[in-house]
């Protein structure tokens, strides 16, 4: 797998245009734009890490779908190398086919992994030893992540991104959280974790269980819900 220091043999994409099928953002994110809305993020994010911008980071980004690739690319920031990991295999093959042969700075892997919302007849999360990539990282993102997984599935999803990261990255990831729930609750009945709530007290529960300590809290932001920054233990 690749890393930032390898010469690049390809010269990076100017730009993208996303089929508007493989976009799974939220109505008001694409009302505003994905890339305004995936621009802001990335730079609230570089901030919290005590960073300008994330130039010379490799990223992992857990249930990418398009908007961060479709940023990186048309905003022109910065940084070494991305890596998607996606349960969605019509978006993981859309990138590989129209990003990742044009551009080396992109890695996508299709996880055929079971989510109640978005993939329920694939194998259980526990029957992986790992996430499947094949390096460690230097910031791994879970944007709107923690916000479908159920809590076995959120506790084994921070035990696996711990494997995926180097001694000094960090993670990142966002949640919604309410502190009348006792710990976790699926908020709209019918529809398996298309809302997934939690206490938090007891996501920083799983968090510390996980080995990860956590550096930072915020409340819910523009475009984004309650976020948390971690780095390993």
């Amino acid at each position: 797998m690749f890393r930032s220091g390898r010469i690049q043999t390809m010269a990076n994409l100017d730009c993208i245009i996303v089929p508007s099928h493989l976009q799974r953002n939220a109505a008001d994110v694409l009302a505003d734009g994905v890339e305004h809305t995936g621009e802001s993020l990335l730079r609230r994010l570089a901030r919290r890490i005590g960073r300008r911008n994330l130039a010379a980071l490799d990223l992992l980004d857990i249930g990418c779908g398009v908007r961060f690739t479709q940023t990186l690319i048309n905003r022109h920031l910065a940084f070494a190398s991305y890596t998607g990991v996606e349960v969605s295999l019509p978006i993981v093959e859309w990138l590989k086919e129209h990003v990742e042969t044009r551009d080396e700075r992109f890695k996508f892997v299709h996880w055929n992994v079971h989510n109640a919302l978005y993939n329920p007849q694939a194998p259980r999360m526990d029957s992986y030893q790992s996430l499947p990539v094949y390096d460690d990282y230097d910031l791994v993102m879970g944007f709107s992540l923690f916000t479908h997984l159920a809590p076995d599935d959120a506790a084994c999803m921070l035990r696996l991104a711990r494997k995926a990261i180097r001694g000094d990255g960090f993670l990142f990831f966002s949640a919604f959280c309410d502190d009348s729930v006792y710990r976790f609750e699926d908020r709209t009945p019918g529809k398996p974790l298309v809302n997934a709530y939690y206490n938090r007290g007891y996501l920083q529960h799983l968090i510390n269980e996980a080995n990860w300590a956590l550096v930072s809290y915020e409340p819910p932001a523009s475009y984004i819900m309650d976020s948390f920054l971690c780095q390993p233990v």
